[in-house]
């Protein structure tokens, strides 16, 4: 059985802790683009797009980093790369080491959990932005047969079958 270097493991808690940062942010960032999609802040969201070619950046870097990480690792487990994980990882360290990527792993689990939950909100909000324009054309248009008119409420106020303006020139 390969030993696992402490300066390898110490690569690996660094990496975690970028990872939990580049998590913090993508957190960050679905929040400010819901709030500025509500808003309906354009200038937000056009500054938001370019943010998005980097962090496209830091992301292929950091898949690149943990591909070498996990290659290192699965050499020094003597196992497939597919198979190596942080348990695995932490049997095999010291107990303070250990006790470290347990903690990471924990934290990394729970900003996972938000991301998911934050990405599955964001995406209802920009399907609910698309279905609500989508009705708005066909009743402005009268398109797709008959539009729906609603109130202040929400409430269904009545069926239009033909649209609001020509869409013809």
């Amino acid at each position: 059985m390969n030993t696992i270097s402490l300066q390898w493991i110490d690569e690996l808690l660094a990496y975690l802790d970028r990872q939990e940062q580049v998590l913090n942010r993508v957190l960050a960032f679905l929040d400010v683009f819901r709030g500025s999609l509500i808003r309906r802040d354009a200038a937000a969201l056009e500054r938001m797009q370019g943010q998005l070619e980097e962090e496209g950046r830091l992301w292929t870097e950091m898949e690149m980093h943990r591909r070498r990480l996990t290659e290192r690792f699965a050499a020094a487990l003597g196992c497939r790369a597919e198979e190596v994980c942080l348990s695995a990882i932490g049997r095999r360290a010291d107990p303070d080491r250990k006790e470290r990527l347990q903690e990471r792993q924990a934290r990394l689990k729970d900003l996972t959990e938000r991301l998911r939950q934050q990405h599955l909100a964001t995406e209802l909000l920009v399907r609910e932005y698309a279905r609500l324009n989508r009705q708005m054309l066909e009743v402005l248009t009268g398109s797709r047969g008959q539009g729906h008119l609603y109130d202040a409420h929400g409430r269904s106020g009545g069926v239009i079958s033909s649209g609001l303006m020509s869409a013809q020139g």
